[in-house]
């Protein structure tokens, strides 16, 4: 039977998207983590990382067009003048361009913006609401058991649920951590919809302006609309944005 440091060692080549979840190369990892409570947080510890880097790249670091071409282009210069550049050394270009990348990445990391924190929240909630496995760690259809569940976990249930969702089938909850946070993870079912719904206290989220306004953003293959009420920020998941706005018409938030 395959270990825990020997499932991480694995796991650390995980996709955080999911796209390895069918791969037999992380399966015995993966059923590791199924049965060992421990090595399931650091699991998503470690997809919530991953998620969070990938998103601050592709915001911070837009790849030029045309810099493969430019690169294998200054390679082919077979008898170089004399005295050159040193933009023309394609090896100088390139430790360079790891400078100023590394930079980039110091500066991203120790100043982040407000939009990159909604953006990265918004990519972690949507990994978890894709997740198949282990996807609810409580299975209920009752919201008060629900809530007494999440209670017991140490967290806060006097958030404000849209009014169209406690009368529909509720599935279960989670608690998922972000950035030193605990959010909330509510699963539903309505007509037929997945939609999970993510509470997160509005600490972790202080720059989310508190005016019930949703703003809708597609994350991870999902639509998202997220918005903060009373003190708490709110994370809506599903398949369709007409959906996720008539659940919200009807609560009017």
């Amino acid at each position: 039977m395959m270990n825990n440091q020997e499932a991480k060692l694995i796991l650390q080549a995980y996709r955080a998207d999911g796209q390895d979840a069918s791969d037999p190369l992380f399966a015995g990892a993966l059923e590791q983590v199924r049965r060992d409570p421990e090595l399931q947080k650091w699991f998503a510890q470690q997809n919530s990382l991953d998620v969070r880097v990938q998103a601050r790249l592709e915001m911070a670091i837009p790849v030029p067009r045309g810099l493969k071409s430019d690169l294998l282009a200054l390679q082919k210069i077979s008898h170089p003048a004399p005295w050159r550049p040193w933009w023309f050394h394609p090896m100088k270009l390139a430790a360079a361009a790891a400078v100023v990348l590394l930079l980039g990445l110091a500066a991203f990391f120790l100043y982040p913006r407000p939009q990159t924190r909604l953006v990265s929240f918004r990519a972690t909630m949507a990994h978890y609401s894709a997740q198949e496995q282990g996807h609810i760690t409580f299975e209920s259809h009752d919201l008060a058991k629900i809530q007494e569940w999440l209670q017991g976990q140490g967290t806060e249930t006097n958030f404000d649920l849209p009014a169209a969702l406690p009368g529909r089938s509720a599935q279960g909850c989670r608690v998922v951590d972000w950035n030193g946070h605990k959010a909330t993870m509510l699963c539903f079912i309505l007509d037929g919809e997945h939609m999970d719904l993510f509470v997160l206290d509005r600490t972790g989220l202080p720059d989310l302006p508190d005016n019930g306004t949703p703003q809708y953003a597609r994350a991870g293959g999902l639509m998202t609309a997220a918005w903060s009420k009373g003190g708490k920020v709110y994370l809506l998941t599903g398949e369709n944005k007409e959906v996720l706005q008539n659940v919200l018409q009807q609560s009017s938030i």
